[in-house]
């Protein structure tokens, strides 16, 4: 079981947050010395997470519960590579150092395997991050003395799935000498109709389609376009856009809570009542950051806690179910079925939004904590503290939602106090939120935006919801001319956009309204995507 901030363990997740407000020369340092350390772990032996922070910080920690956490050695190195890749993402790409470092490609060639196996392999011990190259490109990494202690760790299992590689290598040439084309794709040199060979594309090419079409699928560009862009066949183009999205979903954790009647068979219908959804997101999205907090404040108290609970316990059936049908989806044999995906999709999308709406219904206790904890409003705080308080507060309130269990009924256990005992917790961890002195501010300022209660949903769910993203930055005008285009009325049951609602996957579309999937997918998808050509020309403006 994982924490909410994706970590195998809990005491990783406080380290994190010891970082979280620190500037970037501090970050920097921070991870320096810990790609330093990395190659010291050992899987098979056990360290205090105090002896983690000093070595990184070189701060003892003064925190007892800190320091008495113990953590394994695998943990810690799964733990560890996921804090790098958070650290580095703070930073952006580095400049490549070939004294210090080694490509991703490098790496498979030194190993013997393929590149998706040494992709498998970084929360074993094999951390990658991006570096820019002279040219530009921004390239995966590795640090060299981490390849030489993850190689003295893992002689054994280096050596099995370098054996298995090159059994699937002398079945491409027995294929390639035969004439039959590559069963992964066409990629080996087979005779075109005109007797000529095409050539053998490169290992480094496939990664490059492979990344095309998955950004693509992302930004849902239609498969004749991506044809013609990466020159591939339609078959290939679709077998690479399912595996970009089952690889997408692989990366989302188990529930951390799984509701105890899952496998009753009247489970669907009786948490889709309880998981609809109503308007309230789409019109706090519309509100102004002062609106915003001025009816966050108002609706304290108003809300009803057996409707929470149940909207909770709808919000972790949803995940679960998602879970468990891509578990069932990766270990059948044969190929991806997209029916499959869309299902698990659909899942987490439903998950996405209720995760947002109960944050929604924490955000009064979150604020007033918020605010008593730091003795002013949010409003007077300083322009550039604004955005960070906000982004605090939903933070917290989606980390309290995901921890909440909606079935236990002891006295004093609410999700208002969950909120508030989370946020002031937070605030208290972190010291950039102390000493506030001088003049409180008076005036809004108007570079401000709006708050955006999608920040409560982590990646990489909050991608599958880029359509309600794009339909919630469109004014009114351009509303009224999205309803009027073919398709979108189904695209509100998909997307759940509808009130009340929930999203649903392709099958389950079609049989609320009434017609296959064929005759109306194309236009849902032409919905979409002027959906998000229009999001992006309000952002230019």
């Amino acid at each position: 079981m994982t924490t909410a901030d994706g970590y195998r363990t809990s005491a990783m997740s406080l380290v994190q947050r010891q970082f979280e407000f620190a500037g970037v020369e501090v970050i920097r340092r921070h991870l320096t010395k810990l790609l330093k350390i990395y190659p010291e772990f050992d899987p098979l032996r056990s360290y205090p997470i105090s002896w983690f922070v000093y070595r990184i910080t070189g701060v003892a920690a003064d925190n007892d519960s800190v320091e008495d956490l113990v953590i394994s050695g695998a943990d810690l190195l799964a733990d560890a590579t996921r804090l790098i890749d958070r650290l580095a993402s703070r930073l952006g790409p580095a400049a490549f150092e070939p004294e210090l470092e080694i490509t991703a490609e490098e790496v498979a060639q030194r190993l013997g395997v393929s590149r998706r196996t040494v992709q498998r392999w970084r929360f074993a011990g094999l951390p990658m991050q991006l570096a820019r190259f002279p040219n530009g490109s921004a390239r995966s990494v590795c640090r060299i003395l981490i390849l030489d202690a993850f190689i003295a760790r893992n002689e054994g299992r280096i050596e099995k799935a370098r054996r298995s590689s090159e059994r699937r290598a002398r079945g491409r040439i027995k294929d390639e000498s035969s004439g039959r084309p590559d069963s992964r794709g066409g990629d080996s040199p087979v005779k075109s109709p005109a007797g000529r060979q095409r050539p053998t594309r490169s290992r480094s090419d496939r990664a490059r389609v492979e990344r095309l079409i998955g950004r693509g699928e992302r930004w849902l560009i239609p498969s004749v376009d991506l044809q013609l862009r990466v020159d591939r066949s339609r078959a290939i183009v679709r077998r690479l856009a399912l595996q970009a999205r089952l690889d997408h979903l692989g990366v989302i954790d188990a529930p951390a809570l799984v509701p105890p009647n899952l496998a009753r068979p009247d489970a669907a219908e009786v948490f889709g009542v309880a998981g609809l959804l109503d308007g309230e997101a789409d019109e706090r999205s519309r509100l102004s950051l002062a609106d915003g907090l001025e009816t966050i404040r108002r609706s304290q108290g108003t809300g009803d806690e057996e409707v929470d609970r149940a909207r909770i316990a709808a919000m972790n059936f949803a995940r679960a179910r998602a879970r468990e049908a891509f578990e069932k989806m990766a270990s059948r044999p044969g190929p991806i079925r997209e029916r499959d995906i869309d299902r698990v999709e659909s899942d987490l999308r439903w998950w996405g939004m209720l995760l947002e709406r109960a944050t929604i219904s924490g955000l009064g206790p979150g604020v007033q904590r918020f605010e008593q904890s730091i003795g002013r409003r949010i409003e007077q705080l300083p322009a550039k503290r604004i955005d960070d308080a906000v982004e605090l507060v939903i933070n917290s309130v989606s980390d309290a939602v995901r921890a909440f269990d909606p079935t236990r009924r002891t006295r004093g256990h609410s999700l208002d106090r969950s909120v508030g005992l989370t946020v002031s917790r937070r605030v208290a961890r972190e010291s950039a939120w102390s000493g506030f002195t001088g003049a409180r501010r008076r005036v809004m300022p108007d570079s401000i935006g709006r708050i955006s209660t999608l920040r409560s949903v982590p990646e990489p769910v909050r991608d599958l919801l880029a359509p309600v993203r794009w339909w919630r930055m469109l004014e009114v005008a351009a509303r009224v001319e999205i309803e009027a285009r073919p398709g979108f009325e189904a695209f509100l049951i998909r997307f759940g956009l509808q009130v009340p609602g929930r999203p649903r996957s392709m099958l389950e579309t079609g049989r609320v309204i009434g017609v296959p999937s064929t005759r109306w997918s194309e236009e849902v998808h032409a919905v979409a995507r002027e959906l998000r050509r229009r999001a992006i020309s309000s952002l230019r403006e």
